[in-house]
């Protein structure tokens, strides 16, 4: 069994009875604590992820009107499309504007309190300072007209958005997830069924969507 660097000789005491010098055994106790901080840190990270600390799960700010999703989109069947009108087309998903909310409510609910204040706010021309919940980093590029363009439902990534009183974040955006789904070649309807899409090959391994850095990082 080999001895440790400041392991002393029989019948001597003191530093000087080491095998090697001082500085040797400095040297040797400080490769240990940089291992030992190395272990601290990764059990740390590791308690972090497992915790969900600092997660945005379940971030569910007051809005400037309580919009109910789970009345419009669940009990009344309204597409999210329709108010979200453009998705399919561009990078994100718009808020609507006044106009599209008094489209219906000039005539539904138009003696409501709520109504009466949206409709003075779009009579006024002053549009409504909506909370964000959903950002991505700014070294992350999302695009929701490709991911709409191939089936995929909203509820996959933002939840039963139809059954929430009030909107909140449904999940946490990590890399991994998203690699999960381009990955997944049986996550989507069979290539047949959407004629613009394609299966891609990457190291011979059939995927959604490709999975190189420049997709989402360029």
């Amino acid at each position: 069994m080999p001895s440790l660097p400041f392991q002393r000789e029989p019948g001597k005491t003191g530093l000087q009875a080491g095998r090697i010098e001082p500085r040797m055994a400095k040297f040797y106790w400080q490769k240990r604590w940089r291992l030992l901080a190395l272990i601290i840190a990764l059990l740390g990270f590791g308690g972090w992820k497992l915790s969900g600390l600092f997660s945005n799960v379940g971030y569910s700010p007051s809005q400037p009107i309580p919009f109910s999703h789970r009345l419009h989109a669940g009990i009344n069947h309204i597409p999210c499309m329709y108010c979200h009108a453009g998705v399919e087309r561009g990078k994100v998903a718009p808020v609507p504007a006044l106009n599209v909310c008094m489209g219906c409510h000039s005539v539904v609910d138009a003696n409501r309190p709520l109504i009466q204040k949206i409709a003075t706010a779009y009579n006024q021309r002053k549009p409504f300072h909506w909370v964000r919940i959903y950002a991505l980093p700014r070294f992350v590029k999302f695009n929701h007209q490709p991911h709409i363009s191939a089936g995929i439902a909203c509820q996959t990534c933002h939840g039963p958005v139809q059954t929430m009183r009030q909107v909140a974040q449904y999940k946490e955006f990590w890399m991994g997830e998203c690699l999960d789904c381009h990955r997944a070649h049986n996550y989507l309807p069979a290539p047949r069924d959407y004629a613009h899409r394609d299966l891609y090959y990457v190291h011979g391994r059939m995927t959604n969507a490709p999975v190189d850095c420049n997709t989402c990082h360029n």
